[in-house]
C-alpha cells in the first residue's frame, strides 16, 4: 500500500508541474469565469446562464486533462525505461497501475475543486439563485471523472497514447449516447441490432447516468437513490478497468 501512495504522491506532482496541466486549468477557469460576463446578456435568465456554463465547462476540461495527461503517462516512463527502475523496487505492476491511477485522479479532482470555488464564486457575484443541485451535479461529475480516468488507464496499460486518447473519447461520446443508441436499434426492428446494442451496453459504461446537469440547471428534481447508484456504479466500473488494466500490464514485456 506504501507503494502505491508513494506512486500516487510522484505523480501529483509531476502533473502539477506538467504545462499542459497548467495550460488546461488556465483555459477552464477563465471559461467559467466568462460567465460572470456573459450573465448581464441573458436578463431574466442569468441563473441557468452561469450555472450551464459553468458546470459544462468543468466537465470538458475535466475530460481535457484525463485525455491530455492520462493519455501519455505510462507510455513516457515505458519510452524513457524509467519503468524499469521504479520496478526493480518492491513493488508490483499492480501497485504501479493503482498509483498511477490515484496520482492522476488525485490531479484531477483538486483543478475540478478549483473550479468549483470558482464556478461558487461567479454564483455569488451575479445575480444568481444558488440551489443545492449544483452541488450534486458537481458530484456526479466526480464519479464520472473517476470512470473516464479508469477507462484511460485501461487503454494505457497496453497502446500507444494517440490511440488511448482516441480509444477514450469514443467511449465517453459512446457513453453517453448509448440510450439513442438502444432506441434507434429498437425502431429498426432489426434483432441482431438490439443484440448487439445490448452487448455495448453491457461492455461501455453508461455515463449518461452521471449527466444531471440539466436537472440541475432547470431545477428539476434529483433524488437520492440516483445520486447513491451513481457513485456506486462509478467505484464497480472503475474497480474492472484497473483489474483488467493491471492484468493487462502484468504480461507486457519491456525488453
Amino acid at each position: 500500500m506504501m507503494g502505491v501512495l508513494a506512486i500516487a504522491r510522484n505523480t501529483f506532482r509531476e502533473a502539477v508541474r506538467d504545462k499542459i496541466f497548467a495550460l488546461v486549468g488556465a483555459f477552464g477557469v477563465v471559461l467559467v469565469a466568462s460567465s460572470v460576463v456573459l450573465s448581464p446578456l441573458t436578463i431574466g435568465a442569468q441563473t441557468k446562464m452561469v450555472a450551464d456554463v459553468g458546470l459544462s465547462s468543468i466537465s470538458i476540461f475535466g475530460l481535457l486533462i484525463v485525455l491530455l495527461m492520462g493519455s501519455g503517462m505510462v507510455h513516457k516512463e515505458i519510452d524513457k525505461r524509467t519503468i524499469m527502475t521504479m520496478l526493480s523496487k518492491p513493488i508490483t505492476r499492480t501497485d504501479y497501475m493503482l498509483g498511477k491511477y490515484l496520482g492522476l485522479l488525485i490531479t484531477l479532482l483538486v483543478i475540478m475543486a478549483s473550479m468549483s470555488v470558482l464556478f461558487f464564486l461567479s454564483v455569488w457575484v451575479t445575480p444568481t439563485v444558488f440551489d443545492p443541485a449544483f452541488i450534486k451535479s458537481l458530484y456526479t461529475a466526480g464519479c464520472e471523472m473517476v470512470v473516464v480516468t479508469a477507462v484511460v488507464m485501461l487503454f494505457s496499460a497496453f497502446t500507444t497514447p494517440v490511440l488511448t486518447s482516441l480509444f477514450t473519447l469514443g467511449v465517453f461520446l459512446a457513453g453517453h449516447t448509448l440510450g439513442d443508441l438502444q432506441s434507434f436499434a429498437a425502431m429498426s426492428g432489426n434483432q441482431g441490432t438490439v443484440w448487439a446494442i445490448d452487448v455495448v451496453r453491457w461492455i461501455l459504461p453508461d455515463l449518461e447516468l452521471f449527466n444531471i446537469r440539466n436537472a440541475a440547471v432547470h431545477g428539476l428534481p434529483i433524488h437520492s437513490a440516483h445520486l447513491i447508484w451513481a457513485g456506486v456504479y462509478a467505484l464497480l466500473y472503475s474497480t474492472v478497468c484497473l483489474v483488467v488494466a493491471s492484468w493487462v500490464f502484468s504480461r507486457r514485456d519491456f525488453k
